[in-house]
């Protein structure tokens, strides 16, 4: 007898039951069941005295590919020389893809002496292939396809009902009296919230995930496996409180958290392909305020701005302390971060300059747009403090302050929207009439069929790319109005400084936008840096004549000399 080193005798060779069943088999009720399957199976195998049986099941899989994990594991013992026989119920069983089950039934088994049986279709390759079984293969691929219709069928009538389509996402779950809705989780929801806190509070998805790791909270697919909540994702992880920067930045832009539904946001192919692919978002379906909100919509909005401005990595100098000023800082010039510095020689100055700096990092920007950090303090929390002060002496008249900046935004919005609607309206005429004459140089004979077909095209694409524009600018420029609620918020914000009077990162991201630091101009006591502030709720913020006060700064030594606010935020 040979050794089992080599190979394998046919004593000892194992009979595979391979048992699939996937969520297209379902309407085809109990008879496909995986309990039926493995029964079926059993039965056959004593019939015909096979002996040393072993399941190899696939629940929840398709058979359009073979792209299984208990299928890949009978693939690997196939090679090994491990099987002698397999055994399913029938064709379909092994797969639904005409080609692939061709080739295994005809090339792969029998180049390893591999004997298949498909109990329900009489097949038995030790009595030989009979014609009729690509017939039955090519069939089996067909009704994989109407199904795989009918599913995207239904799916799009409940997708553009606002039926979520995909599960629940982390901080919700389904509700026990209604599978169409999600409800808050309260457990997973607190985390959620909690991310969004620390993101608005300076802190970068790199560090929330150390955070969330140090402090052993169960990772998303951990934390449904621990509440024996059936999903799917990556069973793999040693840790179960291991989280990654990419988990934490993804649900930071997941919509769905303010209460929305959001449908057909990915896409597969056909129905051999199930890898999903995204989809356009003019192709999505955007239901608002469905379910429950964990963050609230401003919330949201105001983490996709800082996401768009880029990666939230924390600046940190020797030492390993943070600056609050991270991610607040812009050059001006070429729209760049500024970097956080360490005095190479002074370890306790640090300082700011452009991160696209030409003799720093070889960079395009002219200038260094140098600010210590020290100096930079000073200034912020000047001005701060002097809106806190026009707040406390005259509310009224900070609010009317407040007012007419929102009025002169707004009027400035409607500006550039109403020219860019003459623009792109101007466009669409001229593309209408290129489209008028091209229809009428083809019926001429001027151009031909396929010259026509090409131009026609073109323009028919640019057209409803203008009108879609049209729609959104007429759109935005409906929505153009003044929002109490954002004079409130930082009337708010405000007077929480003025109970602390001191600079947080916290306070920081609930009051500033962005810091636009541009560089020093002049020399010696001449010299002046313009700094300007732009908050969260009102953008640029700018004083009466009367209001003007002065506060005097030498950014390079980050002394308090002199400090002047006039109508454009200058400092001198």
């Amino acid at each position: 007898m040979q050794t089992r080193n080599s190979i394998i005798d046919d004593e000892y060779k194992i009979t595979a039951l391979y048992c699939r069943l996937s969520r297209d088999d379902g309407l085809e009720g109990d008879s496909n069941s995986i309990a039926t399957q493995k029964k079926m199976l059993a039965i056959k195998a004593n019939e015909l005295g096979l002996k040393n049986c072993q399941y190899y099941v696939d629940d929840g899989y398709t058979g359009t590919n073979f792209d299984r994990p208990d299928f890949r594991r009978l693939e690997s013992d196939i090679k090994a020389g491990k099987i002698g026989s397999i055994l399913v119920k029938d064709l379909s069983r092994l797969g639904r893809n005409y080609v692939a089950v061709g080739i295994y039934t005809e090339e792969v088994f029998p180049m390893y002496d591999v004997r298949f049986i498909a109990v329900a279709d009489s097949v038995d390759s030790q009595e030989g292939l009979d014609d009729m079984l690509p017939i039955r293969n090519f069939m089996n691929e067909q009704y994989a396809k109407d199904i795989s219709k009918k599913i995207r069928s239904a799916n799009r009538v409940r997708g553009s009902l606002g039926i979520p389509l995909g599960q629940p996402l982390y901080g919700y779950i389904k509700d026990p009296e209604n599978k169409n809705r999600w409800i808050v989780d309260p457990e997973a929801a607190a985390v959620v919230k909690r991310i969004f806190r620390l993101f608005l509070d300076g802190k970068g998805s790199e560090m929330i995930a150390h955070m969330l790791s140090d402090e052993h909270v169960l990772y998303p697919t951990e934390y449904w496996r621990n509440k024996g909540i059936r999903r799917g994702g990556r069973k793999t992880y040693n840790d179960p409180y291991r989280w990654n920067d990419s988990t934490v930045s993804k649900m930071l832009t997941r919509q769905e958290y303010c209460g929305d539904v959001i449908n057909f946001k990915t896409r597969s192919l056909d129905f051999k392909h199930k890898a999903r692919m995204d989809n356009p978002k003019e192709n999505w379906a955007v239901f608002r305020d469905v379910h429950e909100p964990i963050i609230a919509r401003e919330d949201f909005e105001r983490v996709q701005e800082l996401l768009a401005r880029g990666n939230r990595k924390i600046s940190k100098y020797k030492g390993g302390n943070t600056t609050m000023f991270s991610n607040l800082l812009y050059c001006p010039d070429c729209g760049r971060k500024l970097w956080y510095h360490t005095n190479t020689i002074n370890s306790d100055i640090h300082f700011f300059s452009c991160s696209n700096y030409e003799k720093d990092t070889r960079g395009t920007c002219k200038t260094r747009h140098y600010i210590r950090e020290d100096a930079l303090e000073h200034i912020v929390l000047g001005e701060l403090r002097h809106l806190a002060a026009i707040l406390k002496k005259d509310e009224v008249y900070f609010a009317q302050l407040l007012q007419a900046k929102a009025e002169m935004n707004l009027a400035e919005k409607r500006k550039t929207l109403e020219n860019e609607l003459r623009s792109v309206t101007g466009r669409k005429k001229n593309v209408d009439s290129l489209y008028e004459k091209c229809y009428e140089d083809n019926a001429a004979g001027k151009i031909d069929d396929e010259w026509f077909c090409h131009l026609s095209a073109k323009y028919s694409s640019e057209r409803k790319q203008c009108q879609d524009r049209i729609t959104a600018i007429n759109e935005k420029l409906e929505s153009l109005s003044f929002s109490q609620k954002s004079q409130d918020d930082f009337i708010s914000a405000i007077r929480s400084f003025m109970k602390v009077d001191k600079l947080t990162k916290p306070l920081l991201s609930e009051l500033i936008d962005r810091i636009d630091v541009y560089d020093t101009v002049g020399t010696g006591k001449d010299k002046t840096q313009k700094i300007v502030i732009f908050y969260r709720f009102i953008g640029e913020f700018w004083f009466q004549n009367n209001d003007a006060y002065e506060l005097t700064v030498d950014p390079q030594k980050g002394k308090v000399v002199h400090y002047s606010v006039d109508s454009s935020a200058e400092t001198a």
